[in-house]
């Protein structure tokens, strides 16, 4: 569901490779929740994975 929320159903038929940039990273960075794509924080300190959760967000503002 937050999948399709947050992307659409499929690739747009421009842009695909960013499109399918950002699905990849999203799937690998992924807090888990059935309907919100990045919700919650990362529980670790990590300030890689936060700079990881601000491009993220970023890029799924073009979708």
């Amino acid at each position: 569901m937050w999948f399709v929320t947050v992307l659409g159903p499929v690739a747009p038929t421009r842009k695909t490779e960013d499109w399918l940039e950002a699905a990849t990273s999203l799937l690998a960075y992924r807090i888990t929740d059935q309907v919100l794509a990045l919700a919650g924080q990362p529980d670790d300190d990590d300030p890689g994975r936060d700079q990881w959760r601000q491009e993220l967000t970023e890029a799924l503002r073009h979708w």
